[in-house]
């Protein structure tokens, strides 16, 4: 597992809660977080699964965890970035994390999925089995084990950010 940190003083929790409120999941095309992250990070992603924890008063753990093609291997890999916000201000980083290690973090689609979203067009609507599906919903309804391990990861690496 790698950890990749970002400096995000200058994210804004409203901007976040307009794409995902806390206590509820969202899953949205790449280019919806590009007012919030980098263009580097979300043109690696194909469709994002973003969760936030926590209230709308208090601390918020965000998660965007982005599915990323693995061409070589024929794969999808979840690739989650996470961050948090103690009131209405940023922890100092927020966190990427590559080569996961929980369940199902990669998927291996059959050989047929490929070739019918190469001949469709339709590789960003293409219902996978790690995201739910419904577009949204209250986290306490997920019942997505590699989702929620995602999350769990990023809250317990950026937790120690929180509590300082």
């Amino acid at each position: 597992m790698k950890y990749d940190w970002f400096d995000i003083a200058n994210e804004d929790r409203k901007e976040w809660e307009a794409i995902c409120p806390p206590g509820e999941y969202r899953v949205i095309p790449a280019t919806v977080l590009s007012k919030v992250l980098p263009d580097a990070l979300i043109n690696k992603y194909n469709s994002v699964f973003v969760m936030g924890s926590g209230t709308p008063y208090g601390n918020v753990y965000y998660m965007a965890n982005g599915n990323r093609v693995d061409d070589p291997d024929g794969a999808i890999d979840q690739m989650p970035f996470g961050l948090a916000f103690v009131g209405d201000n940023p922890v100092p980083s927020g966190c990427l994390i590559q080569h996961g290690d929980w369940a199902n973090r990669t998927i291996y689609p059959p050989r047929e999925f490929w070739a019918h979203i190469t001949a469709s067009g339709t590789a960003s609507y293409y219902p996978l089995s790690e995201m739910p599906t419904d577009y949204a919903g209250k986290i306490t309804d997920l019942k997505i084990d590699s989702q929620n391990a995602a999350f769990g990861k990023l809250v317990e690496i950026l937790k120690g950010q929180v509590d300082e």
